[in-house]
Order: C-alpha cells, then sequence, then structure tokens
C-alpha cells in the first residue's frame, strides 16, 4: 500500500474486473487466484456452459484458460459465482479507494441549494463543515469563540487506515503458515488439522517460505517464463494483426473484382451481385472474428502474465509472503495456461485468403459473378519450439540441404535403394545403378564408396559404425563405417532374392521379391515369419516394442500400406491405402512415430505408433516426387527422391523438424 493508504498504480488496476473493465463488485476469487465481478463471472460461466454441454461441470478461467471446477457441483450454474470466496484484500482495496475519493462539502450552501462548493473549514462544535463565505457570514457571527479547524490544507485520504489481516475462511485466524508438499496457505488451525502427518520440513511460516522462495531460483525462473511466456503472446498478437491487414486487403481487391466485373454484365445481375458481396462480407467476418477470438486470448493471458511479473517483483522488495506466495502460484498457472494455449494454437496454425474467383465466359447466369473462395494454408508457427516443448509429432519439416551424390567413379544413372542416417552424421547411400556404397557427411562432403558384386538396395543400422545392405541375388553385405571409410566385414549368402533389410535381437530380417518377409541367420537359414500379396520394398525396426515394420507398396483402398511383426509373428495392420499409396521407405523415430515414403501419391507420412494419428509431413507442393527411401537421425531425416535426378546429377535432401 502507498504512503497515506492511496492504492498504487499497479493496485488500482487489480481493482478493476477483466471482464467489464470497471471496478470490482463483489469480487470473487477462482483457484488459480485470477478476480472478477460476481455478477460478470455468472454471466461468463453461464454462456461458456451454454455454448458448450449444459452438463459440464467445469469452465475456462477467462484470464488463463485454467479448467475450473465449482465448489459444489450439485448447485445450479447459475449460483456457481457466488460459491467462490470473496477476495477480501480486493474488496478492502475498493472501500478505500471509495473512501479516499469522498470530499467534504459546505453545509450551508447545500442548503441553499449549491450542493458541491468544497468546504476549506470545520466546526467541532457543531460537527459542520463550511466554505470561507460561510464562515464569516454565518458561523463567525454565532459562534465567534469556537475553536474552528482549516481544513484546507489537511487530505482526508491521507488518513492511513489499518493493515488488514487475512483471516482463515473456516477458523477465523490469521493466516500466517504454508505447507509446500500440499501448496496451501492456513491458519495454525489448518496445520494442526489437515497437515499434521506432513513432514516438519515442509511445514513452515508464510515469511519463512517466502526466504526460501528469495534464496533459490524458482522466483527467478517463473518471472523469466512469465517474460517468454509474455514475448510469445506479442509474437502471435503482432502475426494475427497481419493477418488481419491481410484479410482487409484481400476484401478489398475482391470487392474491386466484383465491382469491375458488375459494370460488364447487364442490371439484371443487380441479385446476383449482391449475393456474391453478402457471402463474401459473412466469410470475411467469420475468419476476423476467429483470429481476434485467437488475439484477445493471447492479449488477454499476455497482460495477465506481465502484470504477475510486476506484482512478484513488488512482493519479494515489500517482503510480504502471502501475497508473493499467492502470485508465485498465479504465475505457476498462467505460465502452464501459456504452455497449454501455444500447444493448441500452434497444430492447426494457417494463413487465410479470402479471393474472387471469376468465371469462364459461358457460365451459367447464376454464377456469372463467381464465387467467394476461401484458402487456408498452413504456416510457421512464430513461436520459439524451446517454450512450446513441442513432441516430434507436431513439428514441422524444414529443409535444411541438398546435395548431389554422383561421384566422378558414376558409369550409370544413380538409382538409391536405401540410405542409413549414422549417429555421427554421416550418411551411406546404396546407388543400385551405380553397384556401390557411398559415405557422405551430412554437409554434403564426399568421403568414401565400397562397390559390391550386384545392385545394392535396401539399408540398414546394425549398430553405430556397421550397416547392412541388401545386394539382389548376392545374400546381405555387412560393412563397417569407421576412419571416413568403408569396407567389407562379411557377407551372408541366401537363395532368397532379398530386397528389403533391418536388423532385430541380433539377425536380419528381410523381405523377397514374391512378398515374404523372412528372419536371416548368419549362415544363410531362413525362418518364415509372414506372406503378404504384394512387394515389400522396405523394412524398419521399432526398437521399443521390438516389432518389425513393412511397408507395403500396395495401391487399392483398403489393402494395408503399413504393418507390424511381433515377435512371435503376429501381424497388426497400422494404416490402409489411402494418404500413403505404393509405400516405399519406412523407418520410426525414437518416439515410435512412423515415417513413410509414398511413392505414388508423391508425400512422406508420419503416423503415430499405433496408428491413430496420420499427418503428411512432405508433400508434392514441397516438390516431393516419388519419394523411395528414407532415414532418420534424431530430429533430423533424409529422403532421395525421384524429381531430384536433374542433368544426370542426383540429390538427396535433409530435413529439420522444428
Amino acid at each position: 500500500m502507498a504512503e497515506g493508504g492511496r492504492p498504487p498504480e499497479l493496485d488500482l488496476h487489480l481493482l478493476e474486473c477483466p471482464i467489464c473493465l470497471e471496478r470490482l463488485q463483489q469480487p470473487k476469487s477462482l483457484p488459480c487466484l485470477h478476480s472478477f465481478c460476481q455478477e460478470c463471472l455468472g454471466t461468463y460461466i453461464d454462456k461458456e456452459i451454454s455454448d458448450k454441454r449444459v452438463s459440464d461441470t467445469s469452465f475456462p478461467c477467462p484470464i488463463c484458460r485454467r479448467m475450473i471446477s465449482p465448489v459444489n457441483q450439485a448447485e445450479p450454474k447459475e449460483k456457481w459465482a457466488e460459491q467462490f470466496p470473496t477476495n477480501v484484500v480486493i474488496q478492502d482495496l475498493v472501500q478505500l479507494k471509495e473512501r479516499s475519493s469522498e470530499l467534504p462539502y459546505c453545509k450551508p450552501c447545500q442548503t441553499k441549494g449549491t450542493l458541491t462548493n468544497p468546504a476549506k473549514f470545520w466546526c467541532k462544535m457543531m460537527n459542520t463543515h463550511f466554505c470561507e463565505n460561510c464562515k464569516e457570514h454565518y458561523h463567525d457571527i454565532i459562534h465567534s469563540d469556537c475553536d474552528i479547524l482549516d481544513i484546507s490544507e489537511y487530505d482526508i485520504s491521507r488518513s492511513k487506515p489499518e493493515e488488514s489481516v487475512s483471516k482463515c475462511d473456516q477458523h477465523g485466524e490469521k493466516i500466517c503458515w504454508y505447507c509446500e508438499k500440499h501448496q496451501r496457505l492456513g491458519c495454525h488451525v489448518c496445520m494442526i488439522k489437515y497437515h499434521r502427518q506432513c513432514e516438519q520440513e515442509v511445514v513452515m511460516t508464510a515469511k519463512e517460505y517466502l526466504e526460501r522462495l528469495k534464496c533459490g531460483t524458482r522466483l527467478r525462473d517463473m518471472e523469466e517464463m512469465l517474460k517468454k511466456g509474455a514475448e510469445a503472446m506479442k509474437s502471435l498478437i503482432k502475426d494475427f494483426d497481419g493477418q488481419i491487414q491481410t484479410l482487409v486487403q484481400n476484401q478489398e481487391v475482391a470487392l474491386k473484382s466484383i465491382t469491375d466485373l458488375r459494370q460488364r454484365i447487364e442490371k439484371e445481375l443487380d441479385e446476383c451481385q449482391k449475393a456474391v458481396t453478402d457471402e463474401l462480407v459473412t466469410k470475411y467476418k467469420h475468419e476476423k472474428e476467429n483470429i481476434e477470438v485467437s488475439l484477445r486470448q493471447c492479449d488477454r493471458l499476455m497482460k495477465g502474465m506481465l502484470n504477475t511479473m510486476k506484482s512478484s517483483v513488488k512482493a519479494v522488495e515489500e517482503n510480504n509472503p502471502m501475497e508473493a506466495i499467492m502470485i508465485y502460484q498465479r504465475g505457476q498457472a498462467e505460465i502452464e495456461s501459456c504452455q497449454d494455449l501455444i500447444k493448441d494454437m500452434s497444430e492447426p496454425y494457417t494463413s487465410v485468403s479470402i479471393q474472387h474467383q471469376v468465371p469462364k465466359p459461358g457460365t451459367q447466369r447464376d454464377h456469372m459473378l463467381g464465387k467467394i473462395v476461401i484458402e487456408k494454408r498452413r504456416r510457421r508457427f512464430p513461436v520459439d519450439p524451446v517454450f512450446r516443448r513441442l513432441p516430434l509429432s507436431e513439428r514441422q519439416a524444414k529443409e535444411i540441404r541438398k546435395f548431389n551424390v554422383n561421384i566422378p567413379a558414376d558409369k550409370s544413372t544413380i538409382g538409391i535403394g536405401g540410405i542409413v542416417y549414422l549417429p555421427d552424421n554421416n550418411i551411406v547411400v546404396s546407388d543400385c545403378g551405380n553397384k556401390r556404397l557411398k559415405l557422405f557427411t551430412d554437409e554434403g562432403q564426399y568421403l568414401d564408396q565400397l562397390t559390391v558384386p550386384g545392385n545394392p538396395i535396401d539399408m540398414c543400422l546394425v549398430n553405430n559404425t556397421t550397416v547392412a545392405v541388401a545386394v539382389r541375388g548376392k545374400g546381405v553385405h555387412v560393412v563397417k563405417v569407421g576412419d571416413k571409410k568403408l569396407s567389407l566385414s562379411s557377407v551372408i549368402n541366401t537363395k532368397k532374392k532379398i530386397i528389403g533389410i533391418t536388423h532385430r535381437d541380433g539377425r536380419f530380417v528381410v523381405s523377397v521379391e514374391c512378398g515374404g518377409v523372412y528372419s536371416l541367420t548368419q549362415d544363410g537359414a531362413t525362418d518364415m515369419l509372414h506372406t503378404y500379396d504384394n512387394i515389400c520394398w522396405n523394412l524398419g525396426h521399432d526398437t521399443e516394442r521390438g516389432d518389425i515394420l513393412v511397408s507395403t507398396n500396395n495401391n487399392t483402398d483398403g489393402q494395408v500400406a503399413v504393418s507390424r511383426l511381433s515377435p512371435d509373428k503376429r501381424r497388426t495392420d497400422v494404416m490402409k491405402v489411402g494418404v500413403v499409396r505404393g509405400s516405399a521407405g519406412i523407418n520410426v523415430d525414437r518416439e515410435g512415430n512412423i515415417y513413410v515414403c509414398g511413392w505414388n501419391s508423391h508425400n512422406v507420412v508420419q503416423i503415430s505408433g499405433d496408428g491413430t494419428r496420420v499427418r503428411e509431413l512432405l508433400t508434392s507442393t514441397d516438390g516431393i516426387q516419388k519419394p523411395r527411401t528414407i532415414a532418420v537421425n534424431g530430429e533430423k531425416f533424409v529422403v532421395s527422391n525421384l524429381n531430384d535426378t536433374v542433368n544426370d546429377r542426383s540429390y538427396i535432401r535433409i530435413f529439420q523438424l522444428c
């Protein structure tokens, strides 16, 4: 509290309701410690529940979006707001502010009809205020000997009220204890009654806990995260403002296009023009409202986080333990809400474009003015991925490099059949056309090559320094990768014509041209695992589950595209033909997400391990044309692409998940 009892600027902001932006009336405090007028909160709850399902038992806080449950769910939702505790600190501040704004007026002047003439004197005997004129012509004539006080230099608002002490709602005692285990403030009765079993080191006075917070880094960490969260909201607000400007420009261009076209047709098309124009305005309004809703969410949360950060600094400086703890808890809730909001917004983050499509000559009369089309394209999310904490399954693929894999020794056109992305960031490529393996850094530097006695196709990683390649008609060749060199380690001969290969528990699993998948021993013996109806170009190994991942070159809807083979030979289909057609290269990342090349669908798809979530990482719009192989290394992956063979030069592309 500022000197003289007058609330400072920050306290005055806290006296406003975030919903109606007026002085708080009957302030109610939610568990996240944000306060609202009881009436405003009740109206908000009624609208929030009505817009969803009347059976809902919780609602989001208007500021931080944390889900709040009522004190008694059995009560009608119209009474939920009054169930929450009254914020007595805010209530006291409101009353103090109202008292401080009261000014004394001259009583005789009020009797004469002048209600707001300021008083300069106060007679203690009469307990009446006088202006200078009334004092001279009324008071001094009758009460010449009484003691009258000049109050012109006295500020009534400077009377300092007694400091309010927070009382326990249940026991009426002073709140001065804190349980770190349960994160609850309470009086000494609360500690005895509810926290008797808590360890001694987690129960302490509020001042002791404040000192612990000040000695550690948690307050600073919270303030840093609040700052980053506010910066994230600021970036979103700036981006949303840009979108609105683009929408306005698109609307103006579309309206001008409609007007120009209207001038070239007869008056009988007035109704058609009105219909199309109304459609444009409606769609524009709808999209603009959607963006403004998101903008308001970000703006509200940003302001809340900035205020919490300022309040935290002030509470620590004033050594106010109860307020500091409450602000600390509120800050943690806002940080969590910020992260949740960013997560919710990042996945469907798109740019919206409104266009007027002009019809072709000869179009029917009802469509001569064309139509309004809304296009939505996915965009880069403008918030730092470190703050977003996105899993790999929610990140976007960004191309970071592309390099040529031709070497002077090549005599034929390159045909890439397999790729291994080693943990040391080197890449091994099997060149089927030139019958050799090639070693590069992921910067594109050529290191070495190894000639094999046949056409090398699929490859797999055996360990950090060993790869294996399926050589058509020549079995499996195991190759050591060390000191920037490729060297043949061993050969496993078999009568099977192997095309796909992976490694599991010291044994190779291979696919053959007839569609069969086998387990292969070091002496060339095979054990049938499963037979597919179509060729399986590539195999992968899920190290977490121990399953073999199989990509099947099917193109008919309903047929299997990707499946799993468990160690006990059970088959589980992960995905049917649809998003992916003619699946080829397959790999899996450290989180169990599956990556598949769609040879005929011209895309690279990421699938959750159980197949419930499927999304296209790369499509033909990204230049993907008949992708053949893929290899994952941490948050990066490399793809070979048929469309990247230009002027007898073959390229591979490296992408980063960000």
